[in-house]
Protein backbone atom coordinates (compact mmCIF):
# COMPACT_ATOMS: atom_id res chain seq x y z
CA UNK A 1 0.00 0.00 0.00
CA UNK A 2 1.30 3.42 -0.73
CA UNK A 3 0.33 6.92 0.67
CA UNK A 4 0.76 10.21 -0.49
CA UNK A 5 2.71 13.94 0.62
CA UNK A 6 0.44 16.63 -1.41
CA UNK A 7 3.02 18.31 -3.82
CA UNK A 8 1.87 21.81 -3.14
CA UNK A 9 2.32 21.62 0.32
CA UNK A 10 5.87 20.35 0.29
CA UNK A 11 7.14 22.89 -2.40
CA UNK A 12 5.21 25.74 -0.01
CA UNK A 13 7.85 24.88 2.51
CA UNK A 14 11.05 25.51 0.64
CA UNK A 15 12.78 28.15 2.53
CA UNK A 16 11.02 26.66 6.14
CA UNK A 17 12.76 23.54 6.96
CA UNK A 18 11.15 23.05 10.46
CA UNK A 19 7.44 23.42 8.88
CA UNK A 20 8.77 20.70 6.48
CA UNK A 21 9.75 18.19 8.62
CA UNK A 22 6.51 19.12 10.52
CA UNK A 23 4.31 18.23 7.98
CA UNK A 24 6.16 15.49 6.97
CA UNK A 25 6.53 13.67 10.51
CA UNK A 26 2.68 14.27 10.62
CA UNK A 27 2.08 12.70 7.36
CA UNK A 28 4.09 9.82 7.68
CA UNK A 29 2.54 9.29 11.39
CA UNK A 30 -1.05 9.23 9.01
CA UNK A 31 0.13 7.07 6.43
CA UNK A 32 1.81 4.61 9.22
CA UNK A 33 -0.29 1.52 8.08
CA UNK A 34 1.12 2.14 4.43
CA UNK A 35 5.17 0.26 2.91
CA UNK A 36 5.60 3.38 1.06
CA UNK A 37 4.90 6.93 1.22
CA UNK A 38 5.91 9.46 -2.04
CA UNK A 39 5.78 12.63 -2.86
CA UNK A 40 6.67 15.08 -5.53
CA UNK A 41 7.58 18.59 -4.81
CA UNK A 42 9.48 21.41 -6.85
CA UNK A 43 12.34 23.34 -5.92
CA UNK A 44 15.16 25.79 -7.98
CA UNK A 45 12.63 25.07 -11.39
CA UNK A 46 13.03 21.20 -10.58
CA UNK A 47 10.27 18.31 -9.75
CA UNK A 48 11.86 15.71 -7.51
CA UNK A 49 10.03 12.61 -5.95
CA UNK A 50 10.77 11.63 -2.22
CA UNK A 51 9.94 7.62 -1.45
CA UNK A 52 10.03 7.13 2.01
CA UNK A 53 10.06 3.35 2.74
CA UNK A 54 8.46 2.68 6.14
CA UNK A 55 8.90 -0.79 7.26
CA UNK A 56 13.10 0.00 6.42
CA UNK A 57 13.22 3.54 8.09
CA UNK A 58 14.53 4.82 4.57
CA UNK A 59 14.07 7.43 2.53
CA UNK A 60 15.05 8.12 -1.38
CA UNK A 61 15.05 11.36 -3.22
CA UNK A 62 14.42 10.50 -7.07
CA UNK A 63 16.29 13.88 -9.27
CA UNK A 64 16.73 13.10 -12.83
CA UNK A 65 19.31 16.38 -12.55
CA UNK A 66 21.25 13.97 -10.70
CA UNK A 67 23.58 10.85 -11.74
CA UNK A 68 22.68 9.62 -8.44
CA UNK A 69 19.82 8.77 -6.37
CA UNK A 70 20.28 10.47 -3.01
CA UNK A 71 19.60 7.78 -0.14
CA UNK A 72 19.09 8.32 3.75
CA UNK A 73 17.66 6.91 6.59
CA UNK A 74 15.11 8.48 8.09
CA UNK A 75 15.84 10.62 10.91
CA UNK A 76 14.73 10.20 14.45
CA UNK A 77 13.52 13.97 14.47
CA UNK A 78 10.38 12.96 12.32
CA UNK A 79 9.70 11.08 15.47
CA UNK A 80 7.97 8.02 13.73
Amino acid sequence: MVGYLCPERLSSYEHDARAMQKYVADALKIHENKRYVMGAFFENNHWMLVVFCLEDYYACILDSLRAEKKEMKIIEELKL
